[in-house]
């Protein structure tokens, strides 16, 4: 398994989600706020697309991570406060997420490790959008999409994602 998908979750999920504040669905057009510590899933063995690599098996990747956001001016950002390093030198150490008024969305460039025949990786150039909605009990719902623009792997690749609050909220 390429590192690419272990750092996806964090891509992703944000692979480290923070604090511990839960608001009702109807609370995220007024106030999107994502804080606290979630489950992170990036369901890499549901993917779909067109690359060669949308048909490679793989396995889900789960993590913990918390994390804060903050709004001001109008805008919000939700940040990994802990995200694990990434095995692919290519990721983006941060991960930020913004608020487009009804998803939480990040967009990065970078190199998709692609696995080829052989067993050797060639990285191949990608630009990956990671969103996920708010839903019912704190749990964010999404996809990331990857779209691999030359290369052995060229194509896309859709893989869903959740973010689960590890405390949900008692009702």
């Amino acid at each position: 398994m390429s590192g690419h998908r272990r750092n996806a979750i964090v891509v992703v999920a944000a692979t480290s989600l923070g604090g511990l504040t839960w608001l009702a669905p109807a609370s995220f057009a007024a106030d999107p706020l994502w804080n606290g510590e979630y489950l992170l899933t990036l369901s890499a063995n549901a993917k779909t697309g067109i690359s060669m690599a949308a048909s490679q098996p793989e396995y889900a990747h789960r993590t913990t991570v918390s994390i804060s956001s903050k709004c001001s001016s109008g805008s919000c950002i939700a940040t990994v406060d802990n995200p694990p390093p990434p095995k692919n030198d290519s990721l983006p150490r941060t991960i930020e997420f913004t608020w487009n008024g009804s998803q939480w969305v990040r967009e990065m460039t970078w190199q998709w490790d692609c696995l080829l025949p052989d067993g050797t990786t060639e990285p191949d150039p990608a630009k990956s959008i990671t969103v996920y909605t708010p839903g019912a009990n704190g749990v964010l719902t999404g996809v990331f999409h990857t779209d691999i623009k030359s290369g052995a792997c060229k194509g896309n690749v859709d893989m869903p994602v959740t973010a689960a609050p590890t405390h949900p909220p008692v009702v």
